[in-house]
């Protein structure tokens, strides 16, 4: 499909999805020390909760490709087609979420798939609003989250989404709420990937 070609997901899709899924396999349940402003010192935090930025850093490549004269002048659905290449990576992001955590026994895999969807979301809505230079807000949000989002040791807010541990509810709606924002931004917002970073 000369859609995918343009966006390169055929090449690119396919490599992040193997790191993304190789970084999951190898880090598991591994912890990782970070510093934490509201929490006081340092803050411990799943490694797995910074693997999906490796696949919502090669969608945001993937969609910021573009053929600009073929795509603003063409009358193809260019922009359903990046919403479904967005979902088709969040949907075989949480069947791989699960797997893993099948296979291995690492709770924290489990949510990969809530966690990529937010990234999703907010790399979608970012896009829309702000163009190439948007790719940074996905890629800082747990950091953010890690800094400014702990009201104590191990007790993340809620809007931090990525902390929370699996199988929380509200995390869960959070991404999907994000996710449903982003998809929103990207089909109605007149610029979208086309602005260019100043």
């Amino acid at each position: 499909m000369w859609w995918l070609r343009a966006r390169r997901a055929h090449t690119r899709l396919p490599l992040g999805f193997l790191m993304f899924t190789l970084l999951a396999a190898i880090v598991q349940d591994t912890p990782l020390f970070l510093p934490s402003i509201w929490a006081g010192g340092s803050e411990l935090v799943q490694a797995v909760t910074l693997v999906p930025l490796v696949l919502t850093s090669v969608l945001f490549d993937c969609l910021h490709t573009r053929l600009d004269a073929a795509e603003n002048t063409g009358i193809r659905p260019v922009r359903f087609f990046d919403v479904l290449l967005t979902l088709g990576v969040v949907v075989l992001a949480v069947a791989m979420g699960e797997v893993i955590a099948m296979a291995t026994g690492a709770a924290s895999a489990e949510t990969l798939g809530r966690n990529t969807a937010f990234l999703a979301g907010l790399t979608l809505l970012c896009g829309a609003l702000f163009g190439r230079s948007a790719v940074l807000v996905p890629a800082l949000w747990p950091l953010i989250g890690v800094l400014f989002g702990m009201r104590g040791a191990g007790d993340p807010y809620p809007w931090t989404v990525l902390l929370e541990p699996p199988g929380t509810w509200y995390a869960s709606v959070g991404a999907l709420l994000m996710l449903t924002v982003g998809v929103g931004a990207h089909l109605l917002s007149p610029n979208r990937f086309a602005r260019r970073a100043a």
